[in-house]
């Protein structure tokens, strides 16, 4: 038989006074992939996802990424991100929400460094890191305390792997595009166009589109549609706003025109939306 003490002056993870805890935990699974979720940030969350199964493609930030089995995909507040992952009906996700997340040495609801790459594999710690998950998953509807524990653990183990190998970020150039797409997230709610775009970036609309799609992967318009999409998706599952409300909140004066549109892109209506999506 073995014993083990731990060491008694290792340096903590949070803050000191800080308390973090978990705002939500979502398990998405296979039969869930026909319900993605589009662009999108949190104001006061952090968020730890896990592949589980399958594989896909994530826009984070402006990148694409490529995740697969055993990756953690991992979210600061304000990065606006996707969580489509399309590559087919095996994907299959865990997502942990964090709130009032101070770690040392990063700013507030941060769990990623800027010069590491927001996907990380979990390598031989896979089995424990979805072991967290599940147990988290069980014990949040009936033993929240123990579920709030298990997500310290959580975000104490993955502060350690980032520590211990964190792989690092390409460094960002800064382009155009950047600026157009930080001009977009700050104005989707209003009734911009593309020649708004442009002349917020002193260039021109061909030219701006052009750069845009080759950069992004999306034209400009699209990308305003796809944010004011996610905020919808976003506001239906984490508020009891109601429909009217969602809709005004993401730039449409219209609520039967929105919910057209949602469920156009969707192919269920907001409302059915949230009742899937929220338990």
């Amino acid at each position: 038989m073995l014993q083990y003490f731990p060491k008694r002056n290792y340096r903590p993870t949070f803050q000191k006074g800080a308390s973090p805890s978990l705002s939500y935990i979502c398990n998405v699974g296979p039969e869930a992939s026909y319900m993605p979720r589009s662009l999108h940030e949190h104001p006061y969350l952090a968020e730890i996802l896990l592949l589980y199964s399958g594989a896909g493609i994530y826009m984070i930030d402006g990148r694409r990424y490529t995740a697969r089995k055993g990756d953690l995909i991992l979210y600061n507040s304000h990065v606006v991100h996707d969580e489509h992952g399309g590559s087919g009906s095996a994907l299959g996700t865990y997502c942990a929400a964090i709130r009032g997340l101070v770690i040392d040495g990063l700013p507030p609801d941060h769990i990623l460094a800027p010069t590491l790459s927001p996907v990380q594999p979990t390598g031989d710690d896979f089995d424990e890191f979805f072991d967290l998950f599940t147990a988290i998953e069980k014990e949040a509807p009936r033993h929240p305390e123990t579920a709030h524990y298990l997500t310290l653990a959580l975000v104490t183990k993955t502060a350690a792997l980032l520590a211990d190998r964190g792989q690092p970020e390409a460094a960002a150039i800064p382009t155009l595009v950047k600026e157009a797409r930080a001009y977009i997230d700050q104005n989707y709610k209003e009734n911009i166009c593309l020649a708004d775009i442009a002349a917020a970036t002193h260039t021109n609309s061909y030219y701006l589109a052009h750069l845009f799609k080759e950069e992004i992967g999306l034209s400009p318009m699209k990308y305003v549609a796809l944010r004011r999409m996610g905020e919808a998706q976003n506001l239906l599952i984490n508020t009891d706003m109601s429909i009217t409300q969602i809709a005004a909140q993401v730039g449409y004066n219209n609520s039967n025109y929105f919910q057209s549109v949602f469920k156009r892109a969707m192919g269920i209506t907001p409302r059915e939306y949230r009742v899937r999506w929220v338990r």
